[in-house]
């Protein structure tokens, strides 16, 4: 393969790149992954965390040509050899496997409950009015166009005789496959927690891949690398507990909800509220198109909720403010086990409210504005769903929990990463019911 571009990394230093990869690169679609924070509101938190979707895609790229070189040696080994246009698969999917995602990283689906990024992604490569499907039917066929959205949608039911399909897949998405590989070291690189570095090369090397009895092939971890792969999974799980899952970025991811949900209810009450069309039409919950899609991103967003700042309604003028300035909720935090806790911490609410002119017995608390709660689960490792398999010595295959000291069935059944997180504005309860709310 010809390369002909670099692109300067601030993880990976330089990516290099074929024209037909560049010409996807230079398309709208993927361009507009550069208006979409990698890390959401984490920024909030880490001010240097601003590294976009676009990097991180770039990224993924270049951990994906690393994995393919080392797997194409490894199947040649085992008498297939990797053809050009399944290195160009691979390449691909990992080029393009975000393209689907909306602002704010998951935060959008779940605002005006949209289908996943994945299946976005399917109809943004699939519609003929888009130019990234311009340029991969005529860069690399109809037929590459098919077994990549297969890739991307994870629908692998119809190759399951196709060796080299089932390893792409596990490299495009699984416990240990490109896409992760490639996040945590640049979130760790642009939040500066150190607990987020791995050996991506040693990680790497470790690799081996062996054929089933069904014709398809599977990925291990050769037991004499078992340390790297316990630096990279205890990476993964420092990033979930001191950056992914940090309270102040889930705190104002939580105030962009109510801000959504607030400026959806104001516009279905025909109320004043500014909405650009193919937000209303979001908000009327009517179906978009791939280009319509496109149109938003962390930007679309922003523009709201700086000019509903200014807007008449208080709780809405409010919430934007307060996620526009930082202006923080106070934290509640309850372990596992303090259910009563917040029994009576929510007791004690409604209490303040039935003691006034507002009865509310039957007090909804998602309902509120004012209050919202942040389940936090951490698992070091997911055994049940994804096995990483390592290679003994005696070439007998285990599971992870079983092959490791540090990461075992004792520290999976762990629940001390388990809380739930309350979010109180005592301003804006005032705001709302007129009268303070003290404890």
């Amino acid at each position: 393969m010809r390369f002909d571009k670099i692109i300067r990394d601030a993880v990976h230093l330089d990516i290099v790149f074929s024209e037909k990869f560049f010409a996807l690169i230079d398309t709208k679609e993927f361009q507009r992954l550069n208006r979409i924070r990698q890390l959401s509101c984490e920024h909030m938190v880490f001010p240097t965390a601003t590294h976009s979707r676009l990097a991180h895609s770039l990224g993924t790229y270049y951990v994906m040509y690393r994995l393919i070189d080392h797997f194409s040696n490894i199947l040649e080994e085992l008498g297939h050899k990797v053809k050009e246009q399944d290195k160009e698969l691979a390449l691909c999917a990992a080029l393009l496997h975000d393209i689907g995602h909306g602002p704010f990283s998951h935060t959008f689906e779940k605002l005006f409950q949209l289908k996943e990024h994945e299946k976005w992604a399917i109809d943004i490569l699939n519609s003929k009015d888009t130019e990234i499907n311009k340029v991969i039917r005529k860069n690399f066929g109809e037929e590459f166009l098919e077994r990549l959205t297969d890739i991307i949608s994870k629908d692998y039911s119809h190759k399951a005789n196709d060796g080299i399909f089932s390893i792409i897949s596990m490299l495009v998405s699984s416990q240990i496959d490109a896409d992760r590989m490639d996040y945590l070291l640049r979130d760790a690189y642009f939040t500066s927690v150190t607990n987020g570095i791995y050996d991506i090369k040693r990680l790497i090397r470790a690799f081996g891949a062996e054929m089933t009895e069904d014709g398809n092939f599977r990925i291990f971890i050769h037991e004499k690398y078992m340390a790297t792969l316990e630096e990279y999974i205890l990476a993964r799980y420092y990033m979930h507990k001191e950056v992914y899952q940090h309270s102040i970025k889930k705190q104002m991811e939580g105030i962009l909800k109510k801000i959504f949900k607030r400026a959806i209810f104001l516009h279905q009450s025909k109320q004043n509220i500014e909405v650009s069309p193919v937000m209303k039409k979001l908000f009327e919950g009517r179906d978009i198109t791939p280009l319509e899609y496109h149109e938003i991103d962390d930007t679309t967003l922003l523009y709201h909720i700086s000019i509903w700042q200014q807007n008449e309604d208080v709780i809405l003028s409010f919430l934007c403010k307060s996620f526009t300035n930082r202006k923080k909720f106070k934290k509640y935090t309850f372990q596992i086990g303090d259910e009563d806790k917040l029994k009576i911490l929510k007791e004690k609410i409604k209490k303040a409210l039935n003691n006034g002119k507002y009865p509310n017995e039957e007090m909804n608390f998602k309902d509120e504005y004012f209050y919202f709660e942040d389940d936090v689960e951490i698992k070091i490792y997911e055994n049940k769903k994804e096995n990483i398999w390592i290679k003994k010595r005696d070439g007998s295959l285990v599971d992870l929990s079983k092959a490791s000291v540090i990461i075992n069935e004792s520290s999976l059944s762990n629940t001390s990463d388990s809380i739930k997180r309350v979010y109180i504005s005592y301003e804006l309860f005032e705001k709302i019911y007129g009268k303070k709310l003290e404890f």
